[in-house]
């Protein structure tokens, strides 16, 4: 019995890293997809179209310099 106790608890650990590592490594591909779907989402040629930018735009070119 001395001998099967150790073997059973290593067993169970080494199933839980395998389990932690599996959840981690889940979890960084669903970060890696949300962070490719948010670049894929940004278009900086929308933002010339943006009034306030143009606005911007429009009080500097009329500035004195």
């Amino acid at each position: 019995m001395g001998v099967i106790m150790p073997a059973i608890l290593d067993l169970l650990y080494r199933e839980y890293c395998r389990a932690r590592l599996a959840e981690m490594r889940k979890q960084l591909l669903i970060a890696a997809e949300r962070s490719e779907a948010l670049e894929a989402d940004h278009h900086p040629a929308d933002q010339g179209g943006d009034e306030r930018a143009d606005a911007y735009r429009k009080t500097c070119r009329n500035a004195p310099t």
